[in-house]
């Protein structure tokens, strides 16, 4: 599966420097355009005709820089990382602790990738290989499971199953110190109901990253794992019903997608 994951955090750079190259882009990442290739840019262009999700991307994105921004936190932990590029385009403390999770050999290259387009961490960046489907005791040495962390967890969740999603959460759980925060995204049950998405959920299976979780209610859920969550549908954000991300502009709502973004607290 490693090849197919890397592809989709190809993908996914498609996705984030298109909506950067929007003159008001909901979230601008400069450091995506590094990773795009003009293979990942054909797939995201034959995928656009299946509606795929991407209208997440950017607000998943905001809502881990916000939350990252205003936490407090001196260490976080990335899931599934990919091409996630906080490190080196936020203002972090040089102190900062940030810690990057993903599947062997999707992180590799990586560093070296940006420091050649001139981009170097503003903080201490530590590299994790690991399958979060069966995750070592701790993140890694050094790690402080008693401070407070703030766990990114994007794009993980849909590729997870309920029983290993349950794993993941309760991993996180278990090294996060009082004063933690947690954001992340995972579908609703109805996205895979629907059926304008029959043709997309088809596509990804056949490219070997079929979806596979989903959850009712991410409070409840969050709940007796000792977190408290806020969380609202892209759907909900789209319909102006989340005073805590700001509105989106007409591109990102015109088609609602019921997919959970969430926050939560400990």
């Amino acid at each position: 599966m490693t090849t197919p994951v890397r592809r989709t955090s190809d993908w996914m750079a498609v996705v984030r420097a298109e909506e950067s190259a929007q003159p008001d882009a909901y979230h601008a990442d400069p450091c995506a355009e590094v990773f795009v290739t003009e293979e990942a840019r054909q797939v995201v262009a034959a995928f656009k005709p299946f509606h795929p999700p991407s209208e997440v991307v950017p607000v998943r994105a905001r809502l881990g820089d916000k939350t990252l921004l205003s936490s407090g936190v001196r260490q976080a932990v990335s899931l599934g990382a990919g091409s996630d590029c906080r490190p080196y385009r936020l203002p972090l403390e040089p102190s900062f602790a940030y810690y990057e999770v993903d599947l062997p050999g999707q992180l590799s290259g990586k560093a070296e990738a940006l420091a050649q387009a001139g981009y170097h961490p503003r903080c201490r960046v530590v590299c994790v290989e690991t399958d979060l489907r069966s995750p070592p005791p701790s993140v890694a040495p050094g790690f402080d499971a008693s401070m407070a962390t703030h766990w990114i967890v994007e794009g993980v969740f849909y590729y997870l199953t309920s029983a290993e999603a349950e794993s993941v959460i309760g991993w996180i759980t278990r090294q996060s110190g009082p004063g933690s925060w947690l954001t992340f995204d995972i579908p609703h049950p109805r996205f895979f109901t629907d059926p304008d998405h029959q043709p997309f959920l088809r596509e990804m299976a056949a490219h070997g990253v079929p979806f596979a979780g989903a959850v009712e209610d991410p409070v409840a859920w969050l709940a007796p794992h000792g977190w408290t969550a806020e969380a609202a549908t892209h759907r909900d954000i789209a319909e102006g019903r989340c005073p805590w991300l700001a509105p989106l502009p007409p591109r990102l709502r015109g088609r609602k997608q019921d997919i959970w973004l969430t926050r939560a607290h400990r």
